[in-house]
């Protein structure tokens, strides 16, 4: 009867849902958010409070900006995260020194800006540096360019950013001399939880998901031990090694699970993680007897020494009983974080791969089938023309159209740049009223600070659940820095502009993201797959040969998960993108289904598995490499696929990729 009224109770109660996830989000991530905020606002309001102290608040505020350094790496080990943040320091530091040489260039300006940020946003997607990625470094450029100074003054300027960066270092680095390998550690709990979910949710609908997050969780945590540059004797890097041999024999269970699992394997598997924050082996107290031997127990320190039972291999109920490797995997990990000798008596203790560097993952990003290259040129133009609109337009603060744009276009998908575009300008809007607030009248230097302490603090606990609140508060610290770099501006008159400059680069952004390589991921998916489907048969080979050792075996599943990551971040973010931009998009997610399909199967593959006839192995492996020739576009799928004797899974998914190749070709042979 009265449709206008319903509509719009449905809009309010769908706003009360979004409102109580954020706060779920929000209280879910406070633990974990709570230290990052705390060190990432030490780093920026102690660098502008010392200038406030010393009498030049404008110089607190340009040292602040080298404050942003602290920001990065919150996660990561301690000897990794200490060249990241010099690195990024250094990168600060020589955006503000370029932009302000630039500053009284006229259009050199905006050209100077757009070539950091295209140079830095490609080398932050190759490092895999997270958000902020590369924004706080072009704001820094663009920021030096909005203020024309001469020459050494420009040289002055870098010297503070300079001088905060190192302020951000050293709060970010002071947790280690405490706690050294804290990061490790909990990247390895991570690993732990995430493979005992996999094993709650086995047999489940959610199991498929739950595969996902356990390859993740395992591969962030050997990248962060990788990058702590942990001996390959560490109690640590023994136990993730465990890890993974755990999660291949959960992997194994799942694959193989026709029932729900006993849910005794995943509270055994949990018993273990908080052994993994003891700091010695002298400090484990763990029963080292197997789960299958019937009445094994786990003694978990942090409960005072209480013992989980673990499930034998005839208990349980209607659930599923645990197969193959299960048992040996937990008795490992139990042992290596109890700090007794897992390997045998004439096995050489080999650790895990040395961290590659920058170099190799720069090289890999220039590559023809990368997405990077695509993605920061379009950043790299659309910060340039940004900036050169607003200063075609004459706006007072014509670099903050390119920042807007910039912070629109980290992105990896138009869809999420929409929605980021929405954020962006209805944040701007609120933070603009609040940085109104603080700043009308004649506020006391103390209270400046603390709000833009408090609105970065709160900025960082929010911006995982919510990035357009997190706004207000970015919007908020961006204008008071301002305000206080040059205290002459008048107050309205920069807040005014904020918002038109926010809703130009936000357009801007939305334009350049539908014109600028929009089929970039789509078109780069075919080889992404292929090389997925490789790394597979590398797998398996290694698996099957009688020459090949456990090394082999072992780097090309630590490959084969990272290409997994890769896969589904690549195919996501194309079918998220404009599907009338890349029609076939939807015709190649059974591909990748059923490539996903294959590689979990060659990760589950136990060790002791006899391997088929070599004569079987070289069919297989020919059959893969053709179906991998077509998924690049270079060949055709094979009319047949050889199935391999005792590994049927292994050859109907084989099959089932064979048949989506096809039927993929098929159809844009139609279309075409």
């Amino acid at each position: 009867m009265f449709p206008g009224r319903s509509r719009l109770s449905h809009a309010a109660r769908r706003g009360i849902d979004n409102v109580r996830a954020t706060v779920t989000a929000v209280r879910a991530a406070a633990p974990h958010r709570k230290r990052v905020a705390v060190r990432a606002t030490l780093s920026m309001t102690l660098p502008l409070a010392i200038g406030v102290a010393v009498g030049h608040p404008a110089w607190g505020a340009l040292a602040s900006m080298g404050g942003f350094a602290g920001f990065y790496g919150s996660d990561t080990p301690y000897r990794y995260r200490a060249r990241l943040v010099a690195g990024i320091g250094a990168a600060l530091t020589l955006g503000v020194l370029l932009g302000g040489l630039a500053s009284t260039r006229g259009w050199l300006a905006p050209l100077v800006a757009g070539a950091v940020a295209g140079a830095t946003s490609f080398v932050c997607q190759a490092a895999e540096i997270p958000p902020p990625r590369e924004y706080l470094i072009v704001l820094a450029t663009l920021a030096a360019t909005g203020i024309p100074v001469p020459a050494d003054q420009a040289l002055w300027n870098a010297g503070l950013t300079a001088a905060g960066a190192a302020v951000g270092w050293l709060v970010t680095m002071s947790p280690a001399l405490g706690r050294a390998r804290a990061p490790e550690r909990r990247a390895v709990r991570a690993a732990l939880e995430a493979v005992a979910g996999l094993l709650a949710r086995t047999g489940g609908p959610d199991a498929g998901a739950a595969r996902h997050q356990a390859v993740t969780a395992v591969r962030r945590a050997r990248r962060a031990v990788i990058q702590g540059v942990l001996p390959a004797d560490h109690r640590l890097t023994r136990s993730l090694t465990a890890i993974e041999e755990l999660l291949e024999a959960a992997l194994h269970v799942e694959v193989e699970a026709s029932a729900p699992l006993d849910t005794g394997w995943a509270t055994a598997v949990r018993a273990l993680i908080p052994a993994v924050a003891r700091r010695t082996a002298a400090d484990v107290q763990l029963s080292v007897s197997s789960p299958a031997s019937g009445g094994g127990s786990v003694s978990s320190p942090a409960s005072g020494g209480g013992s989980v039972s673990s499930p034998t291999a005839g208990g349980g109920s209607a659930s599923s009983p645990a197969p193959g490797p299960l048992p040996d995997a937990i008795e490992q990990v139990r042992a290596a974080l109890a700090g007794a000798d897992t390997a045998a008596p004439d096995q050489e203790l080999t650790g895990l791969p040395a961290w590659p560097g920058i170099r190799p993952q720069l090289r890999a990003a220039a590559r023809g089938h990368s997405v990077i290259l695509p993605a920061a040129a379009r950043l790299g133009i659309a910060v340039a023309a940004g900036a050169g609109i607003g200063r075609a337009l004459g706006l007072d603060h014509s670099y903050w159209v390119g920042l807007t744009a910039a912070a629109v276009l980290l992105a990896t998908n138009s869809a999420n740049t929409l929605r980021r575009s929405v954020h962006r300008i209805a944040g701007t809007v609120a933070g603009v009223a609040l940085a109104y607030t603080l700043l009308a009248g004649h506020r006391s230097w103390v209270v400046v600070v603390a709000g833009v302490a408090l609105c970065q603090f709160a900025s960082e606990m929010i911006i995982t659940a919510s990035y357009g609140l997190a706004v207000v508060g970015i919007t908020v610290l961006a204008l008071v820095l301002f305000h206080i770099g040059t205290p002459g501006a008048d107050v309205g008159v920069t807040i005014g502009a904020r918002i038109t400059d926010t809703v130009l680069g936000a357009v801007l952004a939305l334009i350049l993201r539908s014109v600028l390589w929009p089929r970039a991921t789509a078109a780069r998916l075919p080889q992404v797959q292929g090389r997925t489907l490789r790394s597979v048969g590398r797998v398996l080979c290694a698996l099957w040969s009688d020459s090949g050792d456990g090394r082999d075996l072992g780097d090309g599943r630590r490959l084969l998960q990272s290409e997994l990551a890769t896969l589904r971040a690549v195919h996501t973010d194309a079918l998220a993108d404009d599907r009338a931009a890349s029609p076939d998009t939807d015709l190649r997610w059974p591909v990748t289904v059923a490539i996903e399909e294959l590689a979990f199967l060659a990760l589950s593959l136990p060790r002791y598995r006899n391997p088929p006839p070599p004569d079987t192995v070289w069919a297989f492996r020919r059959s893969l490499n053709e179906i991998a020739g077509a998924v690049d576009g270079y060949a055709s799928a094979p009319a047949a696929v050889t199935p391999v004797p005792g590994y049927p899974r292994t050859s109907a998914a084989l099959g089932v990729l064979a048949a989506a190749v096809t039927d993929a070709d098929r159809h844009r042979f139609r279309c075409g």
